[in-house]
């Protein structure tokens, strides 16, 4: 316990960049970390889930700016993702002469180093820290498209694709930046700003694919590439980073420059705290067991692994990859680049509208509500497509239904199941093995890409394309299973709760964590009231 007086007042308050002013301090008062503020000034404070949050826009514009800086990087993912739509129609009628099995290669090549990348960025980032993990993943973005802009031939192609795919791979730190940096009732939102860049690259992709030459987009592409090396730097490193290596005064910091409150910035140190010490005491009673083999580890590497399992074998890259060819495949009656890039323009709205429902409905319920839509919408595209391969010679109705039935199919995707596994990956894991953990659950998801876009040519031979489709209907009805009944809700969850519930090898269940315990009392006898705010420990 210590007296308040007006220097450790101003320093809470106004020391951290808050607007507030002190009317009145009465150095009699004894209060244990406590910040005096007005009447007035409590109409600043928001309260939710029992956090009181001063001047909230204001922390959130700043979270959101550092937020778009980091996930810049998936701006060039997309790119990535989207360029073999482009690419492969244009070689194919291009003096290369490329076959078949080599435009699979050409596809699938975009993906079948994303787990090496994957890897490594988790690697970097445990080592060398978040925001250098960000700045290295740009380095072969900018080499692999400076080897596609110049080829001549097929293995230069080839080889810009690996080069790429690597820097495709290296989200991990990305994800896991943001999620340190955020607080519990903005993380959703924040993370989303990945896929939405991702899905902004997509849509730039194909749109210029459409107006100019495949390797005048690769040189455009760089450009990305050298916007996220140089915007990176002006951030701050992760909090988690700092605090894991020991360095807690400048951890403390980088929370009080992402919370613009000491209060806050002190709760989120008094969490990592506790929870460390949660962890040290689980570790003896263990008998010093490895935190890899832990229930907070496994459970969420398991859940993970099979939540991108069954986004992948739903459809939702094939599609991507494939996008100019697939509709080439449903006969549709529209320029495919066209119809490409009414399916971009489509994603990069919907992938928007996504970031604002996931901290409203959370994970669980958006990504069973997607997996059925996206489930309704593909049986309805394979039905159509079965009859007429069925019925070769009858003149097809309805031409724009599969236009249609992919359009909606794609809205349900961004609104849970496309987005929401990467947003989770960065956030479930505990502070020990996030950066290590989240990289392998990544280079699996990238593996079941691969695999999915390499096979999709042979599942069209042996399945039909109605068959192929068959394939995706089934992935997504077993997601609406899963979702339902396996997947956690991590909506308004601190990363130490999320932790703390595998950890109790239970549910997450709803929580009322207040932060702070409001109480008031007369200042004097004119009736100037005064809040103390107290810090809970």
């Amino acid at each position: 316990m210590r007296k308040c007086d007006r220097t450790i007042c101003e320093a809470n308050l106004g020391g951290c960049g808050c607007p507030v002013k002190i009317k009145a301090c009465r150095p009699t008062t004894t209060v244990d970390c406590s910040i005096l503020v007005s009447r007035q000034t409590l109409i600043l404070y928001t309260i939710e889930s029992g956090i009181g949050n001063l001047n909230k826009a204001s922390i959130r514009s700043e979270k959101a700016l550092a937020a778009f800086c980091a996930h810049s990087v998936s701006i060039s993912i997309g790119i990535c993702q989207g360029y073999s739509a482009i690419l492969i129609p244009q070689i194919k009628n291009s003096d290369m002469n490329v076959t078949t099995e080599q435009t699979s290669w050409l596809a699938s090549l975009g993906a079948i180093t994303n787990p090496v990348g994957s890897v490594l960025s988790g690697v970097l980032a445990e080592y060398f820290g978040r925001r250098r993990s960000i700045q290295f993943s740009s380095l072969p973005f900018i080499l692999g498209w400076i080897c596609i802009g110049v080829a001549k031939d097929v293995n230069m192609l080839y080889i810009g694709r690996l080069i790429s795919g690597i820097a495709a791979g290296m989200s991990t730190a990305c994800y896991i930046y943001v999620s340190e940096i955020s607080s519990a009732d903005n993380r959703g939102f924040l993370q989303a700003l990945g896929p939405i860049c991702a899905s902004f690259g997509i849509l730039l992709t194909y749109t210029l694919g459409y107006y100019m030459r495949w390797s005048y987009v690769a040189f455009i592409s760089i450009v990305f590439g050298v916007f996220s090396t140089i915007t990176i730097q002006f951030l701050p490193e992760s909090p988690g980073y700092l605090l894991k290596n020991n360095r807690t005064a400048e951890g403390f910091q980088v929370y009080l420059w992402f919370r613009r409150n000491n209060a806050l910035a002190q709760q989120e140190m008094d969490r990592y705290h506790e929870n460390q010490s949660k962890n040290n005491q689980n570790k003896e009673d263990a008998n010093g067991k490895n935190i890899y083999f832990s229930p907070q580890t496994l459970k969420p590497f398991f859940i993970l692994v099979v939540l991108f399992l069954l986004q992948e074998f739903s459809g939702i890259y094939t599609l991507l990859f494939y996008a100019v060819n697939f509709f080439e495949e449903t006969d549709l009656n529209l320029n495919e680049y066209v119809a490409s890039i009414i399916v971009g323009v489509l994603r990069f709205s919907m992938s928007i509208v996504a970031a604002f429902l996931i901290n409203r409905f959370g994970r669980k319920i958006l990504c069973t509500f997607s997996s059925l839509g996206m489930t309704v919408t593909m049986l309805t595209l394979a039905v159509y497509v079965m009859y007429y391969e069925k019925n070769p010679d009858e003149e097809k109705i309805l031409r724009y239904l599969p236009l249609m039935g992919v359009i909606f199919n794609v809205m349900f995707s961004m609104v849970g199941m496309l987005p929401i596994p990467w947003v989770m990956v960065g956030e479930m894991f505990p502070l020990e093995v996030r950066p290590i953990m989240s990289g392998v659950v990544i280079c699996l998801a990238q593996t079941f890409i691969f695999i999915c876009v390499k096979i999709y040519n042979d599942m069209i031979e042996f399945l039909n394309f109605s068959g192929t489709l068959l394939v995706f209907v089934s992935a997504s009805i077993l997601s609406i299973v899963f979702c339902k009944f396996v997947l956690p809700e991590t909506k308004d969850k601190s990363l130490e709760e999320i932790e703390e519930s595998f950890r109790k090898d239970k549910v997450l269940e709803g929580f009322d964590n207040r932060a702070f315990d409001i109480t008031s009392e007369d200042a004097n006898k004119g009736g100037n009231d005064i809040f103390t705010i107290k810090v809970n420990k």
